[in-house]
C-alpha cells in the first residue's frame, strides 16, 4: 500500500515538475516571437500570457517579473548572431589577418538576410542592456567571448602568430565589428552592401599590397 502511494506521489511530481517546464517554454517562446513583432516596449504581460496559452501569474512564477522574461528571450537571439558572426572562420591556418578577412567576406554576406531576425531582436536586446545591468553582464561576457574566438583563429595563423597580442585582439574587434556593420546596413539598406565577392577582392587587394610593401622593404633593408 505504501509502495502504490509513493509511487503515485512520484508520478504526481513528475508530472508537475513536465507542465512547469512546458509553461515556462511555452511563455518563452511567446516572448520571442511578441519581441521579434512589436518589440520589447510594446510586449505586455497580458499578451504574453495569451500568446503562450498561459495566465498572468506564470509569468512571476516561473521568471520573476516580464522583464526577466523579456531579457531571456533576446538574451538567446543574441547568442545565435554572435555565434554566427564566430562561426565565420576561415579553414586554412596559414591565412594572414586579410586573408582571413577574405575568406570570412563570401559567408558573412551570404547570410545576411537569413540572419535578419535574429539581428534585430539582437539590436533590442543592446537597448535593452542599458536599462539592465544584469543583461548589460550577460551580453559583455558572451561578446568577449566571440572576440575571443576571432583571436584564437587568427593566432593559430603562421602570420597571425607574428602580431603582437594586442593588435591580434584590435584585428578580432574589427571582424565583429564589419559583420554587425554589414548587418546594419542590410537590414536598412541592402541594395548598398557590396557582395560577398566584392568585400573578398577588396581585402584581397588590401593583402596583395601588404606583401609588395613588404618585400619593397625587405629589398631596400638588404641593400
Amino acid at each position: 500500500m505504501a509502495s502504490a502511494v509513493v509511487s503515485t506521489n512520484v508520478c504526481m511530481i513528475r508530472s508537475f515538475v513536465q507542465m512547469a517546464d512546458d509553461t515556462k517554454t511555452a511563455l518563452l517562446a511567446a516572448a520571442k516571437r511578441l519581441v521579434g513583432e512589436r518589440g520589447y516596449a510594446g510586449t505586455s504581460v497580458r499578451e504574453l500570457a495569451a500568446v503562450s496559452g498561459t495566465n498572468l501569474a506564470a509569468v512571476n512564477y516561473h521568471f520573476g517579473s516580464r522583464e526577466k522574461l523579456l531579457d531571456q528571450a533576446i538574451l538567446e537571439p543574441f547568442l545565435e548572431w554572435a555565434g554566427r558572426v564566430a562561426e565565420l572562420a576561415p579553414t586554412d591556418p596559414d591565412l594572414g589577418p586579410l586573408e582571413q578577412l577574405a575568406a570570412r567576406a563570401r559567408p558573412a554576406v551570404d547570410g545576411l538576410s537569413e540572419a535578419q531576425p535574429a539581428f534585430a531582436v539582437f539590436l533590442e536586446a543592446l537597448l535593452q542592456a542599458q536599462r539592465s545591468p544584469e543583461l548589460h553582464g550577460q551580453l559583455v561576457e558572451h561578446y568577449a567571448e566571440q572576440r575571443r574566438r576571432a583571436a584564437e583563429s587568427i593566432a593559430a595563423s603562421a602570420r597571425g602568430r607574428q602580431l603582437p597580442p594586442r593588435m591580434v585582439e584590435v584585428v578580432a574587434s574589427y571582424m565583429l565589428a564589419v559583420v554587425d556593420g554589414l548587418q546594419l546596413q542590410s537590414l536598412l539598406d541592402p541594395d548598398a552592401v557590396p557582395t560577398g565577392e566584392e568585400l573578398a577582392a577588396f581585402y584581397e587587394g588590401l593583402a596583395a599590397a601588404a606583401r609588395a610593401d613588404g618585400k619593397q622593404r625587405s629589398q631596400e633593408q638588404s641593400q
